[in-house]
């Protein structure tokens, strides 16, 4: 080959190298169905097989690991004329699991729920609040949403918390933590399915702080009945119970008097001082003492 034809066939090679190469033909992307019914009907099947599974794991672990009177709690709710041992005065030690609330579901619990499942909490309202409070809005309202986010930082679970400031005597700083709890604690519910399971907030237990009893004797006096409704009144504190209630308070650091204002507050003024307690206002009392002190700061 002579060094013209060389160079010729030099050349052909760097021509083509350089010419523009027609675009790769990518495979069509598999399409994620609109509605998980669309799926095939064996990777369906799978994957209910494999969520029931994981849900069977999950609730064995909360039996298992949720402590009663500290992740969550409970309260008798049964009346002195529907309990036996309400009318003497010993509605703890009922055994009939029909006079007990639903579960309710404290923020040590939804902390072990999310740590368990390897999620993360976030506020992302929160900053709107600090920014309000930084420039002198006058704040009167909480309203903070909780995300739980899995380690890719997606979302897979949200609730609401909200708070009045009046609640807490205009203090901001115990009404955000009071959303924030009330927030994490909807969101972990929603998250992990629980709702069957816990109820958000023993306040939120059907019928409210003493209102059983509050029924009972209103129906009575409007029916022109005293005496009836003197008798379903449940039984009064004994003062060795009032003193043990006033110990416990000063123990945990509580202010006597804050106690007693949540008290007017929550009974609707039926009382305003400890010796004013019902046997089931007590244990009412006794569980929210327990949730006040699980909730300062260490």
């Amino acid at each position: 080959m002579t060094g013209t034809h060389c160079e010729e066939a030099e050349a052909v090679a760097v021509a083509a190298e350089a010419a523009p190469r027609p675009p790769a033909v990518m495979a069509p992307a598999h399409l994620q169905p609109a509605s998980p019914l669309d799926l095939p009907a064996e990777v369906f099947r799978a994957g209910l097989d494999r969520r029931k599974a994981n849900r069977a794991a999950l609730m064995e672990w909360v039996r298992a690991a949720l402590v009663e009177g500290v992740d969550f709690g409970r309260i008798h709710t049964a009346g002195k004329s529907k309990c036996a041992y309400a009318a003497k005065g010993l509605g703890n030690e009922c055994p009939d699991p029909r006079h007990w609330s639903k579960p309710s579901l404290f923020k040590p619990g939804a902390e072990k729920i999310c740590g368990m499942l390897g999620v993360t909490v976030h506020y992302p309202t929160l900053h709107d609040y600090e920014q309000a409070a930084l420039h002198g809005v006058d704040i009167k309202h909480v309203i903070l949403r909780c995300e739980i986010r899995d380690a890719g930082g997606r979302v897979v679970a949200d609730g609401v918390g909200a708070r009045t400031l009046a609640q807490d005597y205009g203090d901001l700083n115990k009404a955000l933590k009071m959303a924030e709890k009330s927030a994490h604690i909807d969101s972990a519910l929603r998250m992990a399915g629980l709702s069957e399971v816990f109820t958000q907030d023993i306040e939120d237990m059907k019928g409210g702080f003493g209102n059983d009893q509050g029924k009972q004797d209103s129906a009575g006096v409007a029916a022109g009945d005293e005496g009836a409704a003197q008798a379903d009144a449940p039984a009064a504190i004994t003062e060795a119970q009032r003193r043990r209630l006033e110990a416990r308070i000063d123990g945990l650091g509580f202010d006597r008097e804050r106690v007693k204002d949540w008290l007017r507050r929550a009974t609707h003024g039926r009382v305003a001082h400890f010796a004013d307690l019902t046997t089931s206002d007590y244990a009412i009392l006794d569980g929210k003492l327990e949730q006040w002190a699980q909730e300062q700061p260490a």
